[in-house]
């Protein structure tokens, strides 16, 4: 596998993970909210979840910039590249 190829199944995979804490964390704040003893108790599950929620789509957002990138740049580009992933995902370098 090469270094881009290599690079992009990194970040679809990592991509693929926050996709699933996101449907996760939704299905968290439903059961949450549905337990939720009034309007205030639900206002801040759904706050809570939301900022969590969109954070992670933040990170999705970025990873797909990454892949693109990826698939822009030269070889002589993607070591630089693979640094800056590595330190950007969670775990730092792999």
């Amino acid at each position: 596998m090469s270094l881009r190829e290599s690079l992009q199944k990194k970040l679809e995979t990592q991509t693929e993970y926050w996709s699933k804490q996101i449907k996760s964390l939704q299905a968290d704040a439903e059961e949450k909210m549905a337990k939720a003893e009034d309007d205030q108790a639900e206002a801040e599950i759904q706050k809570d979840f939301s900022k969590r929620i969109q954070s992670l789509e933040k990170h999705i957002e970025e990873a797909r910039k990454k892949i693109s990138e990826i698939r822009d740049s030269g070889e002589d580009h993607l070591k630089d590249l693979k640094t800056r992933i590595d330190d950007w995902l969670p775990g730092g370098k792999n």
